[in-house]
């Protein structure tokens, strides 16, 4: 995995070893994701369980290995590969400030030349460098036309006015622009504003045991095998309560709405009034993880 190209049928095995170990029961193979894989794959603090997709670690990894061999020369490795397949040269060449503006892909958008109909022969020579005059695009010069959209995606670009020497490659997965595996890995997750609540950090700092978090982690995803979740997703035919006349056990009615699971609440005592007052899975266990008798009313919730 962080020398090679893994095939997808390789990876798709490795991510159902992991599916297997995180909801098969013991001694089976078989399992039901009560969240999913795209969601469990996240980091612990945007929602997820920490998890890696092996095809975002396999390319991760591969990553580092040319990132080290741009920026690692002295390693034998990199010593080596240089001197057999690329006479001692860059994988990728990075020339003292005189990128052709034409024939590179300094842009990172492929080469400007197959972006025109044709190149003026008086431009063949034209840098980068002679465009950028005083700090903005300066195109007036050039014999050779281009298209409004190209030359628009050029202005947003801005290079530094001070004399910086050699080009270099950086990165811009990390605010560092060095690579590593992890933040190559947070750069290739799909960005999703519906998890950057911090209470995906704090349920699992609680001072409470593992499969405690665990259950809480399911109730803010909605995600708790109840009559009703299995019906919806055709696993049972019957979305009632079994303790009581209610037609669908969702979350809430099984946790706190239940005449079973409220007597338990209310033998407990000095339970805060909002416990029975949220209607909204997400926001209720939001609640219960923020307030100062969390590690109690998580455990009730376990017990019930």
């Amino acid at each position: 995995m962080q020398s090679l190209w893994l095939p997808q049928e390789v990876c798709n095995k490795i991510n159902q070893a992991s599916r297997t170990m995180l909801w098969a029961k013991v001694g089976s193979s078989r399992c039901w994701s009560l969240v999913g894989w795209n969601i469990v794959t996240r980091p612990k603090e945007l929602g997820g369980l920490g998890i890696r997709e092996s095809r975002q670690v396999n390319v991760s990894l591969i990553g580092k290995l040319i990132w080290d061999l741009i920026h690692s020369p002295h390693k034998p490795w990199v010593k080596f590969l240089q001197a057999k397949y690329l006479h001692r040269e860059s994988v990728l060449h990075a020339k003292k400030s005189n990128s052709s503006l034409w024939y590179e892909d300094w842009l990172g958008l492929g080469l400007i030349c197959r972006e025109v109909p044709y190149v003026h022969i008086s431009d063949t020579d034209i840098l980068v460098a002679q465009c950028w005059q005083q700090g903005v695009w300066n195109f007036d010069s050039l014999y050779t036309r281009l298209p409004m959209e190209l030359a628009n995606r050029i202005q947003q670009v801005q290079i530094p006015s001070s004399s910086i020497g050699a080009n270099i490659f950086s990165w811009v997965g990390d605010s560092s622009e060095c690579y590593t595996t992890a933040s190559s890995f947070r750069f290739l997750l799909p960005s999703d504003h519906r998890f950057t609540d911090p209470i995906w950090k704090r349920v699992w700092k609680l001072h409470i045991l593992e499969k405690v978090k665990f259950l809480l982690w399911q109730g803010l995803h909605s995600s708790l095998p109840t009559n009703h979740f299995r019906y919806i997703r055709h696993l049972d035919s019957m979305e009632g309560c079994p303790r009581c006349s209610c037609p669908q056990e969702t979350i809430l009615h099984a946790i706190r709405d239940c005449p079973h699971s409220k007597e338990v609440w209310l033998l407990v005592g000095n339970i805060p009034s909002q416990v029975f007052s949220m209607m909204d899975c997400f926001t209720w266990f939001k609640e219960i993880i923020i307030n100062p008798a969390a590690k109690k009313l998580a455990i009730i919730i376990w017990w019930i």
